[in-house]
């Protein structure tokens, strides 16, 4: 039995300084406070040396920027770090003393910090936000006026942003369940800065404003910065020793808004991974650890130690592949649903049972003092499975992964690993059959029962709480459709029909399969072709007997269906292309491209559907669809012969029907 003994956190903020004119309507002598009202901004830095730091700003509504000096016991008055980034909140200030070393002066004080929504208190922490739909990036590439180097091409920045593995595309949709994509994300550059380095980096600091506005000015007259939801700024020389991502706020193309925004030197881009990790803190992650008190020593984070394991998933043009993210991190951003989240609340009554045959993406453990909000005190622990799929190849291992959650440190999830040797990818953190995790700070604990295939089953005892689980792992395939999320119903079935060459979806720009669409009879056509001659099908070019179907788009399609003996039309001559299919119809057509057009089915009972009684017309042909397990109705005693098929459904009939693999 592993067991550990927690460490207390120790919230570190290492702030950094930055160029930046004191406001005139806002001079004050140094011991004079002001009140503040504006959005606050963090810069997460990240070095490759190991050393990673931020940068806190607050922006008013007019536009003018604050650099802020915040301390801990402030910090977590405001209910912590993560619960301040990009939030409305009223601070008090004043400007700090010029500090010893030979740094600018223009650093605010917080005196104190409070968030206008204030603090929630609901069923959910308020740190968490929903990142969903089109999230188009375009990457900068600027450089220096004294610095002629341009260390990549334009194609290889455009290549980066690629829809098929390893594009960020591909790995934003694989992350986040195909619940965003960054589709029509591009490049452009490189633009020559209007000053040197020097003008950049003072004193070894990066001037965040600076650089953003003059390396968006200088693509301004190529690039709508409006259609882009984030910015990528690709320099062409060393900044301050890191690579920066957050968020920053300026006008661009009549639009004032606060962009995502990286600040990228070239190592930054070098490795894909890089990207990766800064735009995570574009889109709002913080950055998550192991229990040492450093950034980067959770091997199982993207957001964290995302390089010792590069060896096992690298790329011959763009380096080292991001991991992914955790599931605390996925959770925060909306991308893991409801129906896939098992909550685990602290009981402290009467014991409670209970057991689940669903498997789950995360379970999340409610302690004692969740809703507190207290820095001293954990929220919740999170328990996970990983597995080395797709981007999580480059993962040590596979199995359950437990992290601790406290809301108000600087790095809110800290990853269980109870042997102390700061590794956090060996068997420390890893937990397999047999094993039981036991908190000794707090009344639960976690036994890992069995595995099945990827699956992992977990008891989880919280004081009086017991539930019994299945964890699926994080990582898994999203298929080519943006649209589609692997929890979809009929995910399995769109994917073999893709696969097996019937569909190449209803629209680009991002890929789709439109699966709530309602089918044509036109549509079913070309569907029911493949399915029977196979995805190289290309029916020959005939007159049209149909009266209807004339220069219609699929006319040589309907022409092939009936020369296959597999429709005679809607009546009167006519095929009726544009018409829904109706589940009754389906059956029909389904039946007749299986078994043939001479297929007659068995005379009906009228006891299979409660809504298809044994006189309606398709009754045998729906009865016999039953029998051969191509459906089971529309739920569990009725057919629904007269609605429409959509386009899952009709996914989920071919591959049943004709068996795809």
């Amino acid at each position: 039995m592993k067991s550990k003994k927690i460490n207390p956190s120790i919230f570190i903020l290492v702030l950094i300084a930055g160029l930046l004119h004191i406001p005139q309507n806002h001079a004050v002598a140094m011991a004079d406070t002001i009140q503040l009202t504006g959005q606050i901004n963090v810069q997460w830095g990240d070095a490759r040396s190991g050393l990673s730091q931020n940068a806190i700003y607050l922006v008013e509504g007019t536009g003018k920027t604050y650099r802020l000096d915040i301390s801990d016991e402030v910090i977590n008055q405001a209910g912590g770090l993560i619960r301040l980034n990009r939030q409305l909140v009223q601070a008090e200030v004043k400007l700090a003393p010029p500090s010893s070393e030979k740094k600018l002066p223009a650093l605010y004080e917080a005196i104190s910090l409070s968030r206008l929504s204030g603090p929630s208190k609901s069923s959910e922490p308020d740190v968490y936000t929903h990142v969903s739909g089109s999230q188009p990036w375009v990457s900068i590439m600027c450089k220096f006026s004294d610095q002629a180097a341009e260390p990549k091409p334009l194609e290889y920045f455009q290549g980066m942003f690629g829809s098929e593995y390893p594009g960020l595309d591909h790995y934003w949709r694989e992350l986040s369940y195909n619940e965003i994509n960054i589709y029509g994300s591009t490049a452009a550059g490189w633009y020559t800065l209007p000053n040197p380095r020097s003008y950049y980096i003072q004193y070894g600091f990066l001037d965040f404003g600076r650089a953003a506005e003059d390396c968006t000015a200088a693509a301004d007259p190529y690039v709508n910065f409006s259609a882009y939801v984030g910015i990528n700024m690709m320099f062409n020389a060393e900044l301050d020793g890191f690579a920066w991502g957050g968020s920053w706020c300026l006008e661009r193309d009549g639009v004032y808004r606060c962009w995502s925004m990286t600040w990228e030197p070239p190592w930054g881009y070098e490795d894909i991974t890089v990207i990766g990790h800064e735009m995570g803190h574009g889109f709002g992650l913080p950055h998550s650890s192991g229990m040492y008190e450093y950034t980067y020593d959770n091997r199982w984070d993207v957001m964290s130690d995302t390089w010792s394991d590069c060896f096992r998933l690298n790329d011959p043009i763009y380096g080292c592949l991001g991991q992914h993210t955790i599931a605390f991190h996925k959770d925060m951003l909306g991308w893991i649903p409801g129906s896939k989240k098992y909550i685990v609340p602290y009981g402290n009554g009467t014991p409670q049972s209970n057991s689940s045959v669903e498997s789950y993406l995360m379970a999340e453990i409610r302690l004692p003092s969740y809703g507190d909000n207290l820095a001293e005190t954990a929220d919740f622990y999170t328990v996970e499975v990983r597995n080395n799929y797709g981007y999580d190849a480059k993962l040590p291992g596979q199995g359950v992964i437990i992290h601790e959650v406290n809301l108000s440190r600087e790095r809110p999830a800290n990853v269980v690993d109870v042997d102390y040797d700061y590794n956090t990818g060996d068997d420390g953190a890893m937990w397999v059959e047999t094993e039981t995790y036991v908190n000794p700070a707090y009344p639960f604990n976690v036994t890992v029962l069995a595995k099945s295939g990827e699956k992992y089953q977990v008891r989880i005892i919280n004081g009086t709480e017991t539930a019994t689980i299945w964890l699926e792992p994080l990582a898994r395939n999203v298929g080519k459709f943006s649209d589609v999320r692997p929890f979809h119903w009929a995910f399995d079935s769109i994917s073999k029909l893709s696969n097996s060459g019937i569909t190449t979806g209803c629209k680009t720009g991002p890929l789709q399969y439109c699966p709530e669409d309602i089918v044509t009879r036109a549509q079913m056509a070309v569907f029911l072709q493949k399915a029977i001659h196979g995805p190289g099908f290309f029916p020959a070019d005939v007159s049209p007997t149909f009266n209807d179907t004339t220069s219609h788009w699929a006319e040589n399609w309907i022409e092939a269906l009936k020369s296959d003996g597999i429709t005679s039309g809607c009546g009167n001559g006519n095929y009726c292309p544009d018409t829904a299919v109706v589940r009754a119809q389906m059956a029909i057509f389904l039946l007749k491209s299986i078994h043939g057009s001479a297929f007659i089915p068995p005379t009906a009972t009228g006891t299979k559907f409660v809504d298809v009684p044994a006189d309606n017309w398709a009754a045998a042909w729906i009865e016999q669809l039953a029998k051969e397990g191509i459906t089971s109705g529309c739920d569990s005693s009725h057919f629904c012969p007269d609605s429409p098929v959509t386009r899952a459904q009709m996914a989920a009939f071919l591959t049943r029907a004709f068996h795809l693999p």
